[in-house]
């Protein structure tokens, strides 16, 4: 019997899987939810000899439709949802793409260790993490996931699967050379010239550099996450957390960038912003935050229990000079309490998300980083923008790694295409000022546009001779990325 008819498909919550966290909405027929990499690769197969679409999906938290099908089917990753091994001395943990992030987590705290990268929505997939190469607020001390991928087990869009290991396949003069079930690769590789900056956006190519890194990130055009294998680290002793607030923005500013140059050894993982406008949209989920103020910073440090109250006492002098309150900081005195200080830092992305499906728009906010001498000025001309535009909006960010995410919040549609010429100058902006239009989220089905804005016709047209190569039928996740 056909895998496919064995594997009778889900139709009944189908909707559900036709639309993302940025409420991009598309169309397809049918879900497979497939048990192991077996039953995913036979799925494949199958569909590839029909000649079918299919999209995979996980858990639906991202904000630019990469999930999201434009036909035929949808592969769902739910079930594949197992974590294999757990390696202490090599530090590294085995596991399906289905594993929500915040599962993992937990299961790593347990036995004392994290994996660095961050995102902001927990419950995401770790196959949702690695295809987008996700980080989030400890990446300016991390780096994001593809710093941490090891081996991947990928299923081709005809159904054949291998073991990529790192460090066994990398580029040399112009090409990668790998084996898959008995058939020999000799995919060339893309001459692309990306950012310094923190980036997701295209594909990631640099002489020498591994195949693993061209998956990683990949949005899942070129093959299908089927089993991973993860660096891990060990937990901190302790972590100093706080939330600073400022009367000025300037002083803000001065803050977060005192932090971005703080030596590497002093601990500092995490930088976020919030402007005025965060901490209000914010005010009837957390009634105590401080009054009259013009932004706030959180940041945190990893430190030991020999020196906490060394560094406690230093950053405490720093926060009084770069001109806040300490009576108005933040600063919690135990685990519990620096959960809720992440609750707060979660919170405004979601709150985002409620008002953009409330008001029936896609969302529209940036996810561009610019190297650090032009942030503070790449800053504020783009919030002068939007408010010379008279939209509503909201900004924070990662402002360790000058990442910023300035979220319009328009009324209708009229405000909503004002928007979008907006996000277009400020993209373009961003790519003029050697950064990049999407530094953690991707590029999906939404931002197509700015993918070619950033590499050009000829640097899209290397990424889509991989794709070709790999996908010749394009039936993978078709119209991530780029159209072929």
């Amino acid at each position: 019997m056909s895998i496919l008819q064995e594997l009778t498909p889900k139709t009944e919550y189908f909707e559900d899987f036709l639309h993302d966290a940025s409420n991009y909405r598309g169309y397809g027929n049918a879900v497979y939810f497939p048990a192991d990499y077996r039953e995913l690769a036979r799925i494949v197969k199958e569909l590839y000899e029909e000649g079918t679409k299919f999209t995979i999906s996980g858990a639906r938290t991202g904000l630019t439709g990469g999930c999201v099908p434009e036909g035929g089917v949808v592969i769902s990753t739910e079930k594949m949802s197992h974590i294999i091994e757990f390696d202490s001395e090599a530090r590294t943990v085995s596991c399906e793409p289905g594993v929500l992030l915040y599962d993992l987590q937990k299961f790593l705290r347990e036995k004392g260790f994290f994996f660095p990268s961050d995102p902001t929505e927990t419950f995401c997939t770790v196959g949702g993490v690695v295809s987008n190469n996700s980080s989030g607020a400890r990446s300016f001390r991390y780096g994001a996931a593809r710093n941490y991928v090891k081996t991947l087990f990928i299923t081709l869009s005809n159904g054949d699967f291998f073991k990529l290991k790192r460090g066994e396949c990398t580029e040399r003069n112009g090409f990668f050379t790998f084996r898959v079930q008995g058939k020999t690769f000799n995919l060339r590789a893309p001459r692309l010239k990306t950012p310094g900056t923190k980036n997701a956006a295209g594909y990631f190519c640099r002489p020498g550099s591994d195949l693993v890194d061209l998956f990683t990130g990949s949005e899942g055009t070129l093959g299908i996450i089927s089993r991973v294998k993860l660096e891990v680290l060990p937990l901190p002793e302790k972590l100093i957390s706080c939330v600073v607030f400022f009367r000025r923005l300037s002083e803000a500013l001065g803050f977060a960038a005192l932090l971005r140059n703080t030596p590497k050894d002093e601990g500092v993982r995490a930088i976020e912003f919030f402007d005025e406008n965060a901490l209000n949209f914010l005010k009837n989920d957390f009634p105590n935050t401080p009054e009259g103020n013009a932004a706030a910073v959180w940041f945190e440090v990893e430190t030991n229990y020999d020196n906490f109250d060394a560094d406690l006492l230093r950053w405490s002098d720093r926060i009084t000079e770069g001109g806040a309150e300490l009576e108005e900081v933040w600063y919690p005195a135990d685990e519990a309490g620096i959960e809720e200080i992440k609750k707060f830092r979660h919170a405004i992305s979601a709150r985002v998300n409620e008002y953009i499906a409330k008001h029936g728009l896609r969302k529209l906010g940036t996810d561009t980083a610019v190297p650090p001498q032009h942030f503070d000025d790449y800053y504020r001309w783009a919030v002068s923008l939007v408010e010379e535009a008279g939209l509503n909006y909201v900004a924070y960010g990662h402002f360790g790694d000058c990442h910023l995410h300035l979220n319009m919040l328009p009324k209708d549609d009229d405000e909503y295409a004002k928007g979008k010429a907006i996000y277009f100058e400020l993209c373009k902006r961003a790519v003029e000022l050697e950064g990049t239009v999407s530094a953690e989220h991707g590029i999906g089905k939404l931002k197509k546009e700015y993918l070619k804005l950033m590499y050009g016709p000829q640097g899209v047209e290397e990424m889509k001779r991989v794709k070709r190569y790999l996908d010749s039928k394009n039936l993978l996740n078709a119209g991530n990325l780029f159209d072929l």
